[in-house]
Formats: structure tokens, C-alpha cells, sequence
């Protein structure tokens, strides 16, 4: 039987966070509930994590300029939709993406003690271009997770999610992120990653006043993937407005 675990309050990012439990201990993966309450708040707090380069402080100079201008190029992009959604109003796709993308890694930070790192988009080749995998986390284990994300304004996208999830490993897309991520996360990571052990996660909007019945449906879609894949851990993430 799932259940909600107490929620915890970001009053800085305008969400809120819970982690969904098994009472009965029947799967390992691990799940949460990501609530937006203020998306004004949580727009300006993504244009302030795209504009932030920090990150790039402790890369070599020949790594920084690799990533210089996808990152200003990719930012802005960000930042115009993001502003264009801190005045509230109908949420679009392509906000809505980074909502449940750039969400579900400020959750698993929250809940299971995660590692962001900076959003795909800035350090892909190509502004916009769909290469793999969404987003990525290191958790408490020193595992690289690679999120896939999935926003709908009406439906729980969860299947769809997994179904991309299932594609992307089988393509090894994850090891084709591994150039970049090893500028990106320490050498444990990469060592585990190299060794075939990663996590992933999906991430998905949800649109429903019963979101623990949301979840079951997508525990059981993700027990059928986790059982054909090597894989050494599973996060589902759902993510919804108040």
C-alpha cells in the first residue's frame, strides 16, 4: 500500500516535497511527489540555476571554452521561457519540460540527499537538440542517475517516460553522456558508470486529485523495465501544481 511520507517545504524554490513508501516493502524504487505551489517563484529560481556558471570555475581552460557558447546560447533560451511563465497564466511545453525536468533533480536532492548537475541543455552540443537523456543527479551511493522527463497538461506521462527510458539505455545513450559527465561529477562515478552501474529516472507530470493511484500504475511499469535492464537503481518522480 503507497503512502505519503511528510512533506517537506522549499519555500525557496515554492515547492513542496514527499516521498511515496511502500507500507507493505514490495519494491526497491524509489518514488516522490514533487508539488509547484508558487511557479512564479520556481521560474525565477530556474533562471537563477541557468544563469549560474560556477560549475565551470573548476574546469580546465580548454573544457570551459568547449562549453562557453552553448552555454550563453542555451541560457538565454531558458531564461525567456522561463519568464515567460513567472507571470503565471496556462503553463506551455516547453516550460513545462524544464518544470518537471529541473524539478525531479531539486527533489531527489531534497528527499534522497542527491547531486545536481547542471541541466543537460547547457552542455549539449546544440541548443534544443534532443540527445539523450534530460537531466542527471549523483546520489549518496556515488551513482550517476540519468532522468528522462515528460510533461503533459492533462495527463500522467509516466508510460511514456519509461517507454523513452528503455530506448535510450538499449541505445547506450547513457555512455554516450559520459564525455561530458566526466567534466562534470567526480572520478567514483565514472569509475561505477564504466563498471555498467547507474541509476535512472523518470520524471512526469501529474495531473490527477489521486496522484498515490498515478504512482502505482507507474511502479508496475517501472518493475517490468527494472526486471529487462541492468540497472542498479530507479526513481520515479511525479511533479504537479498546487
Amino acid at each position: 500500500m503507497l503512502s505519503f511520507a511528510v512533506e517537506v517545504v522549499d519555500p525557496d524554490w515554492g515547492c513542496a516535497y514527499k516521498e511515496v513508501v511502500d507500507s507493505l516493502g514490495g519494491t526497491s524504487i524509489k518514488v516522490c511527489f514533487v508539488t509547484v505551489k508558487d511557479v512564479g517563484k520556481f521560474a525565477e529560481k530556474l533562471t537563477g540555476w541557468v544563469l549560474d556558471t560556477s560549475w565551470m570555475a573548476d574546469l580546465d581552460k580548454g573544457v570551459r571554452r568547449q562549453y562557453d557558447f552553448t552555454v550563453k546560447e542555451t541560457s538565454q533560451i531558458l531564461v525567456d521561457v522561463f519568464k515567460s511563465a513567472s507571470g503565471g497564466g496556462k503553463i506551455g511545453g516547453e516550460f513545462g519540460e524544464s518544470m518537471v525536468s529541473i524539478g525531479s533533480a531539486r527533489g531527489l536532492e531534497q528527499v534522497f540527499n542527491h547531486t545536481k548537475v547542471p541541466v543537460a541543455e547547457l552542455w549539449k552540443p546544440q541548443a534544443k537538440q534532443n540527445e539523450g537523456f534530460d537531466f542527471h543527479t549523483v546520489c549518496t551511493g556515488e551513482l550517476v542517475n540519468f532522468g528522462e522527463a515528460k510533461f503533459s497538461s492533462d495527463k500522467n506521462p509516466h508510460g511514456p517516460a519509461l517507454d523513452q527510458i528503455d530506448r535510450f539505455v538499449t541505445e547506450e545513450k547513457h555512455l554516450r553522456d559520459r564525455a561530458h559527465l566526466i567534466n562534470l561529477v567526480g572520478d567514483n562515478p565514472i569509475e561505477h558508470l564504466d563498471n555498467d552501474r547507474f541509476g535512472i529516472v523518470a520524471a512526469f507530470s501529474v495531473n490527477s486529485d489521486n496522484p498515490l493511484l498515478v504512482f502505482k500504475g507507474a511502479l508496475k511499469t517501472a518493475l517490468a523495465l527494472a526486471a529487462g535492464k541492468n540497472i542498479s537503481s530507479l526513481y520515479l518522480v511525479g511533479v504537479g501544481e498546487a
